[in-house]
């Protein structure tokens, strides 16, 4: 049997950020290793400006980095 692959996603939605890591045996066998979501509020002003605040920004570069650990 060959070693396992880890697989890591991060999804950005609108009112948080979320991070799944797995590790798959097969196409059909995938095992959730760890799960983390990070509240960031991305459209929180969407419909004011068409731009990212700098607070979500400031937001992101604290929360962000803790999922590349």
């Amino acid at each position: 049997m060959s070693e396992p692959v880890h697989i890591a996603a991060i999804d950005a939605g609108s009112n948080a950020v979320r991070l799944s890591v797995a590790r798959a045996y097969s196409a059909l066998d995938i095992e959730p290793v760890h799960t983390e979501r990070y509240p960031l509020r991305l459209g929180e002003s969407v419909f004011v400006r068409p731009r990212f605040s700098e607070e979500i920004f400031k937001k992101s570069r604290e929360g962000l980095p803790a999922f590349r650990d």
